[in-house]
């Protein structure tokens, strides 16, 4: 019996582990905004400039918001992505719920300041973004 609670301990911590491996793995990579959504208004992502973030696969990340660029860190845990911004200028952390997460769409969402924002985001090539890359 105990070895059976053993076994059963380590796949849990390897399901887990695996799951959020996975994840990180589908967030690595270029995003654009398609289309945010604020309290039920529905923006279209160029209307809000060239919204891109980047996500590599060490925790960083690389937002680029109309030309506004910011650098940071992220960590994805159960279907937490929170981002972290590092540098002298930086804000408070953020955190979205994921909604959507697979190998070309991304939707988040977030409730803060009285507001609900829904954000989709599709995987883009690194060859159609200008300037830097993280």
């Amino acid at each position: 019996m105990k070895k059976l609670n053993i076994f059963l301990i380590a796949a849990l911590i390897l399901v887990t582990v695996t799951q959020c491996n996975q994840k990180t793995e589908k967030i690595t990579g270029i995003w654009q905004l398609q289309s945010m959504t604020i309290n039920g208004t529905l923006l279209q992502g160029n209307a809000l400039g060239n919204w891109l973030w980047e996500f590599n696969d060490k925790g960083g990340y690389l937002s680029d918001i109309a030309g506004i660029k910011e650098k940071g860190l992220y960590k994805i845990k159960d279907n937490k992505l929170t981002l972290q911004p590092v540098g002298e200028k930086a804000h408070a952390q953020q955190t979205y719920t994921i909604e959507k997460l697979d190998s070309l769409e991304m939707t988040l969402s977030a409730v803060g300041g009285g507001n609900k924002s829904i954000l989709r985001f599709l995987k883009t090539q690194a060859e159609g973004v200008q300037g830097d890359k993280d």
